[in-house]
């Protein structure tokens, strides 16, 4: 049984957010109405906010392949329960920057193993579609992992725990 979304009440506005608002007031008169804002638009998905140094190593670690767009790209489309169907690989790869017929899949198909290999995603099948399904992994456990396993470079561990504290994640 799935049960139904019920509206719920606006959140109240924090004083840190009612700071922010205010600086952007002061400093772009008049821009609010032209920003972007997840609960009143369609199309939006959630992210850590750590994934754009994630993204990064992952492309240190992806062996000089740009697998982090493929990543992205995956937690554009994924509706917050980290699933994706692969519906079109021809799509999945031009979304993910790889434009040239008939290499576009096999790029993107490279990124996806590097992406698996890594622990970032599970991947099955979906009939003869090897990359039918895919799990994203929750990312701070998979760095874990590759911290605990040595893979992780010092200057880049630094980084990403000064970050995660700063969001208020939990390592």
């Amino acid at each position: 049984m799935i049960a139904s979304k019920t509206p719920s009440a606006p959140k109240v506005i924090t004083k840190a957010a009612s700071r922010r608002l205010e600086m952007v007031d002061n400093l772009w008169p008049g821009a609010r109405p032209n920003l972007w804002h997840r609960t009143r638009e369609d199309g939006y998905s959630t992210i850590p906010r750590t994934l754009p140094l994630i993204m990064s190593l992952i492309d240190d670690l992806g062996g000089g392949k740009d697998a982090s767009r493929v990543y992205f790209d995956l937690w554009c489309r994924q509706m917050d329960d980290c699933f994706v169907e692969v519906t079109d690989e021809e799509t999945f790869a031009y979304s993910s920057g790889y434009y040239t017929a008939g290499r576009n899949v096999r790029s993107w198909r490279e990124r996806m193993d590097i992406l698996d290999r890594l622990g970032f995603v599970k991947v099955n099948p979906n009939g003869s579609r090897k990359y039918g399904y895919v799990l994203l992994l929750h990312p701070h456990g998979v760095v874990k992992t590759l911290q605990e396993q040595g893979k992780i470079p010092p200057n880049w561990w630094g980084a990403y725990t000064k970050r995660a504290t700063e969001v208020g994640a939990s390592l």
